[in-house]
């Protein structure tokens, strides 16, 4: 009889042990599994969100650091931008070369990108072509950011040069 209830008991055993086994599997992939599949889900998230963090911040040191290079290397321009030469000074500076010089503002100044920018006709007269070269070389050298608009019109009258020509002058503040 003791044989028999040591097969019974064995039998017991693998039926509890069996019994339990698919409990902790159930409890397993019923409770324990979605909660891991939602931390995982999380976590590798997370872990992009920190890559893409990580790489925008390097995009933007690059930035940084390509802006402050850039800033260095052409300080003396983005100085020009900051300068604002007025119409009085343009006109006193080609006097110089000019027998009759007219300068005037065309127009309001606009905002072209995020400089403002004003025209300015300038006219008159000279001797010989190369005075006009050499007042378009003065142009070209003031402290401002200037940009010479072509064509340039050029008459003869007599034995003087009449011409005109556009000039765009950049800054940063509006007066």
């Amino acid at each position: 009889m003791k044989a028999f209830f040591a097969q019974i008991d064995w039998v017991r055993n693998t039926f509890f042990f069996v019994f339990y086994f698919f409990l902790v599997a159930g409890v397993f992939v019923g409770f324990v599994k979605p909660q891991l599949d939602v931390f995982r889900n999380t976590n590798a998230n997370y872990r992009k969100e920190l890559f893409t963090l990580e790489q925008i911040q390097k995009q933007r040191d690059l930035e940084k650091q390509s802006l402050a290079e850039y800033q260095k290397n052409n300080a003396e321009i983005l100085e020009g931008f900051k300068y604002q030469i007025t119409q009085q000074e343009i006109e006193e500076k080609l006097r110089i070369i000019f027998d009759t010089a007219g300068i005037v503002a065309d127009g309001e100044p606009i905002l072209e990108g995020d400089y403002w920018k004003q025209r300015y006709v300038i006219s008159g007269k000279v001797k010989d072509i190369q005075a006009l070269k050499k007042a378009l070389e003065i142009a070209q050298n003031f402290k401002a950011i200037m940009r010479l608009n072509f064509p340039i019109h050029i008459e003869k009258e007599g034995k003087m040069l009449v011409f005109s020509f556009r000039l765009d002058v950049y800054y940063l503040n509006k007066i």
